[in-house]
């Protein structure tokens, strides 16, 4: 027998609508439609039957009574489907606020390279400290013209402490050996970015305002001639870029200069390699960038490859 409690788990599942025989009590409407039955059961045979009921279950009204001129019972009123309940509206939250401890962007500045290694291994400013396995500094020493800077380190970069190690920096070693550029000897890579944000995230601004204290005193010791800018983030705190209304694909196929030290260096900005690999199409692009690169390492005097190597033999 249907009852009511049937039919109130069937409006809470969105279930409908259901139908009642035309001589069975409705339910939903106990008191109305006892009575009614008990009238129709002593009136059998009467010449106006009495319409039937249907119960319309719906995320938006309660069930309506088909019965003519008959008003809902104060049971009935109280007796309403339960409303599926939307889930709230995205809300862009608000960029957490993140600061350097007082004193610390000072030392920063004053820091030479092996104290701003230590700096950045100990740093807990934002909470990316909390779950971060090893702080990335960078790859390299001081010495080489070429800088590259990537974005952030990712789930390799975060086990081994180095930059680009993961199958995007395999990508980026072979992208650089290609013109005759080697790791560690011929150039410095960093990240925006020393720690790996969860999950792969993106960086939120306050992390990349507060890391960008450390990438601004790296390329102050490093003097480059020339730099690599790899992917959105980077080209965007490099480049001083507004959050939204610029792009890659806009940016690459000129030189650009970066401010550092008083000095305004160029620098050519290309994908991500992590992006290369998602978009395998967008390789010959690259190899454009690379080649720009080579151009602008020429033009500003770096010396790599055999050049480097008889430099250094010489010294």
């Amino acid at each position: 027998m249907l009852t009511r409690e049937t039919l109130e788990v069937w409006n809470a599942m969105g279930i409908g609508p259901a139908w009642i025989l035309r001589d069975a009590p409705d339910p939903m409407f106990e008191g109305l439609d006892a009575q009614r039955f008990a009238r129709r059961e002593d009136k059998r045979g009467a010449a106006s039957p009495t319409p039937r009921t249907r119960v319309e279950p719906t995320a938006n009204s309660a069930p309506e009574s088909r019965v003519s001129g008959a008003a809902p019972s104060p049971a009935a009123a109280r007796v309403a489907p339960l409303r599926p309940v939307s889930p709230p509206a995205a809300v862009s939250e608000a960029p957490k606020t993140l600061s350097l401890p007082e004193g610390a962007e000072a030392a920063i500045a004053a820091a030479d390279w092996s104290e701003l290694r230590r700096m950045v291994e100990s740093c807990s400013v934002c909470p990316m400290s909390a779950t971060r396995l090893h702080p990335v500094f960078g790859e390299g020493e001081p010495g080489p013209g070429l800088v590259i800077v990537g974005e952030a380190p990712g789930g390799e970069e975060d086990l081994q402490g180095i930059p680009f190690v993961g199958k995007s920096g395999q990508l980026l070693t072979a992208m650089l050996e290609a013109i005759r550029v080697e790791r560690k000897r011929d150039c410095v890579i960093l990240n925006v970015l020393k720690c790996r944000p969860p999950h792969n995230r993106n960086p939120e601004s306050g992390e990349v305002a507060c890391c960008a204290h450390y990438l601004r005193r790296q390329l102050e010791i490093l003097q480059p001639k020339t730099i690599f800018i790899l992917g959105r983030f980077a080209a965007q705190t490099l480049l001083g870029l507004p959050d939204e209304g610029f792009s890659i694909g806009r940016l690459r196929g000129s030189i650009h200069a970066v401010e550092t030290a008083g000095r305004k260096v160029p620098a050519v900005v290309s994908y991500h390699p992590s992006y290369l690999l998602r978009s395998p199409d967008a390789k010959a692009k690259a190899w454009e960038d690379l080649l720009l690169l080579e151009d602008a390492m020429r033009s500003a005097g770096v010396r790599w490859g055999a050049a480097a190597d008889s430099v250094r033999a010489e010294a």
